[in-house]
């Protein structure tokens, strides 16, 4: 148990530390009793609702709805809690019952405002009327559905469909992002990015280059065949926390994981599954990396360039041998 209460320890210093506005070195693995401090302060701090552990046990599942946090695929055989500590966090903070009322955009300024963290405008909670920008007073001030709507039909017709751009959301629904488009072909557009485009759009085409395809080739089912992991630059632990289960299964049927990355990440030096009892009690983690690599920016490159020519090196040495 000196595992488990030395990680208990560590996140409670952690904690009284972050309180305080200081940055501390978590020495932990990722997952365990930090994950779940992390969700149960939150569900705190944003006075959640009963019903909102109902949604998250629905989250990620059949019959459920997809995260907002990441990209990660609803896997068949799901886990009784399909969700992260971000992806709770990120649903709570839609849950939250704090609302941001026309009295909060009186008593500031939209040039207050700017000077403002992210995070404590988050806090301010959900909006309880549409509210539009008064230029003459720098406030915004409360607006009726009708006159929201009039005004932004106004502005649609006094501009060139085809110079308008509708951008939408990877987080979106479905039937959200299918109503967008059709509104946007009706006023008579076809420019339709959404997130997808910025962030994949380079590696697409570098990809349709190489392979003749522009996005990845791998399913959920081969996760748990294949035979190595190669991490060049991924965050799982930060980006895609649940990618950890079946990384931590691979891990301990002994599949070698690579990594090559200029930041330690957590999630993949060690984990400890807070769906796992056994774990949680024992404050026993996972090894995650069979080798970390923390090259500098950019080193990748070299890495990959030197893989490539001794796969090369490798293959050329087996036709001389005559055993290809």
């Amino acid at each position: 148990m000196a595992d488990h209460e030395t990680q208990v320890q560590d996140i409670e210093s952690a904690a009284a530390a972050e309180n305080n506005g200081a940055t501390v070195e978590y020495d932990g693995p990722a997952g365990g009793w930090g994950s779940m401090r992390g969700i149960a302060d939150i569900f705190g701090k944003e006075w959640a609702t009963p019903s909102a552990v109902e949604t998250l046990m629905r989250q990620n599942k059949p019959k459920g709805f997809m995260c907002v946090s990441c990209s990660w695929a609803k896997p068949a055989d799901y886990h009784t809690f399909e969700f992260c500590e971000n992806g709770a966090k990120a649903t709570l903070w839609e849950l939250t019952s704090k609302r941001c009322t026309p009295e909060f955009f009186a008593a500031h300024s939209v040039t207050e405002l700017r000077g403002w963290s992210d995070y404590d405008l988050e806090q301010q909670g959900r909006l309880t009327d549409p509210m539009r920008y008064d230029p003459a007073t720098d406030h915004y001030v409360p607006c009726s559905w009708e006159e929201a709507f009039q005004g932004i039909g106004a502005q649609l017709r006094a501009l060139d469909p085809k110079s308008v751009i509708f951008y939408a959301s990877g987080r979106a629904s479905l039937e959200t992002s299918y109503l967008y488009a059709l509104f946007a072909r009706l006023y008579g557009n076809n420019n339709i990015p959404d997130s997808s485009n910025m962030c994949h759009e380079t590696t697409g085409v570098a990809l349709n280059k190489v392979i003749g395809v522009g996005v990845g080739t791998v399913v959920f089912d081969d996760l748990a065949k294949c035979d190595a992991f190669f991490f060049f630059g991924q965050n799982t632990g930060s980006n895609s926390p649940r990618f950890l289960h079946p990384l931590q299964e691979a891990a301990k049927r002994g599949v070698p994981i690579i990594t090559f990355n200029p930041v330690r990440e957590k999630g993949l030096e060690s984990f400890i599954n807070p769906q796992n009892v056994t774990e949680m009690l024992t404050g026993k983690a996972t090894p995650i990396s069979t080798q970390y690599h923390q090259v500098k920016v950019g080193g990748d490159i070299a890495v990959l360039i030197g893989l490539c020519k001794h796969v090369f090196a490798c293959d050329d040495a087996a036709k001389r041998d005559g055993r290809r």
